[in-house]
């Protein structure tokens, strides 16, 4: 046992954990979950045109909410700063620290979505709050979003012979509402098929004892997806570290919460086939759950609940897990990308506001099915476009033009270091050090962490 000052370092570090442990959100804030709002009773005035803008309320977005985690997170960095000096004392540090900036993002949403605050505040908050966001997750690049606007956009505008008048308006209407998208020579990741199948041997290997309950040809509704995601939980064992599956109201997500050990699903998710549902599990308890229990076994709560600069590589890994399973790769995040250039105006236009964007992505969406232009086709593209649009929109009032929340570039920017994680992945043992904790195994120290994890599970 190492001494400082006659005081065990290790003494020291159990303080810091207790802190964590009575305050979870300390290391393991999850921003988004503060964003939840009353969007989805306003979706169908919005679609209609009947409400030109949202009217959002952030109902757990409080100054109590804050506050309540403002001080025991100084108060762990402040006896990590002066006493700890190992490397778990270390890497929690470095998310503590994340996750305040996090919380400093976070008051200033609070700030610019109050009604009973100053407009001249509210305007500085905004600022801040766009700063704070491409500090923390990187903002959309001008060739990347090119690129993709050049593949998903520009590529629908070409008349074909057989366009009615409806399409041939659409058509108009959506060369209009877009900007000037500049050449690029940027080209989007994809792995090769054999890599596809390879990792998919390997998931298979893996998970399908996670996942063999549910029926591939089954199609299973939301009360149904939270019973088979709770025999999941079990079966990995985070039910008895005080896991739980919970149903949330207002909602259609599926995700997991590390510092509430809560894995949710939306009471208004759609339907889902059995085989997608594995998928999903897969990801959700297999990477995201298993990833935190794991490192929470090993002593490591920095990595259960996620070390600072382990996301891009965490949602990505998910997500190539998921489609390794299904032996097809989908490039995920696209459209996320999408909302964030075309709000940030990467066009060469205006930056725009939720409406703006909005009007935009349903008309792609329309034109890029392959079902045509009808009414289901229209009513299916507004309500995707709008779900798309308000998750890059939480946080914000949305009327605003060029602020977004940009957490969820992630799908899309981490695609490429997943997989090229996964290209050298051979064997089960090789694919052990990406299930260690919530952490990015091509960072060294993240790497260096993981393989302390894996020694102690040894």
């Amino acid at each position: 046992m190492s001494m400082e000052n006659g005081i065990a370092v290790e003494q020291r570090i159990s303080h810091v954990e207790a802190i964590v442990e009575q305050f979870p959100e300390v290391a393991g804030l999850q921003v988004y979950e503060y964003f939840r709002n009353n969007a989805q009773a306003q979706k169908d005035e919005f679609i209609d045109r009947d409400k030109e803008q949202l009217d959002l309320e952030y109902p757990d977005l409080t100054y109590d909410a804050v506050a309540s985690l403002k001080d025991p997170m100084l108060e762990s960095l402040t006896t990590l700063m002066q006493k700890g000096s190992t490397d778990k004392s270390k890497a929690l540090y470095s998310t503590i620290e994340y996750r305040y900036s996090e919380l400093f993002m976070m008051d200033l949403s609070k700030v610019m979505n109050s009604k009973e605050t100053r407009e001249e505040d509210r305007d500085e908050a905004r600022i801040w709050f766009k700063s704070s966001n491409e500090g923390l997750y990187g903002k959309p690049e001008a060739n990347i979003f090119s690129a993709l606007a050049r593949k998903k956009i520009l590529s629908l505008l070409k008349a074909k012979e057989d366009d009615d008048q409806l399409v041939q308006s659409m058509r108009s209407d959506l060369d209009t509402l877009i900007g000037e998208v500049e050449d690029t020579d940027y080209e989007t990741f994809t792995p090769s098929e054999e890599l596809v199948s390879r990792i998919g041997t390997l998931v298979h290997e893996r998970f399908n004892p996670l996942v063999d309950h549910i029926n591939p040809e089954k199609e299973y509704t939301a009360v149904e997806i939270a019973e088979v995601l709770q025999t999941a939980v079990d079966k990995i064992g985070a039910a008895e570290m005080g896991w739980q599956v919970k149903i949330v109201p207002n909602s259609s997500a599926m995700a997991v919460s590390a510092h509430q050990k809560q894995v949710e699903v939306g009471e208004n998710r759609p339907n889902i086939n059995g085989l997608e549902l594995r998928g999903k599990i897969i990801h959700e308890v297999g990477v995201h759950t298993g990833r935190s229990i794991n490192a929470e076994r090993a002593g490591w709560l920095s990595a259960a609940y996620g070390l600072d600069g382990y996301l891009d590589f965490e949602e990505s890994f998910a997500t190539a897990l998921e489609d390794a399973y299904k032996d097809k790769f989908s490039n995920h995040g696209e459209n996320y990308y999408l909302v964030a250039g075309l709000a940030y105006g990467l066009d060469n236009h205006e930056p725009r506001n939720f409406r703006e964007v909005y009007e935009i992505m349903w008309r792609t969406n329309v034109l890029s099915n392959k079902k045509g232009l009808n009414d289901e086709t229209v009513k299916k593209a507004q309500s995707s476009a709008f779900t798309t649009c308000l998750r890059m929109f939480r946080g914000t009032d949305t009327s605003q033009q060029g602020i977004v929340y940009l957490k969820d570039l992630a799908y899309f920017k981490g695609q490429e270091l997943a997989w090229g994680f996964l290209k050298n992945i051979e064997d089960q043992e090789d694919f052990d050090i990406a299930f260690t904790g919530k952490l990015d195994p091509t960072q060294p120290d993240h790497l260096d962490i993981a393989k302390k994890i894996l020694k102690t599970k040894k």
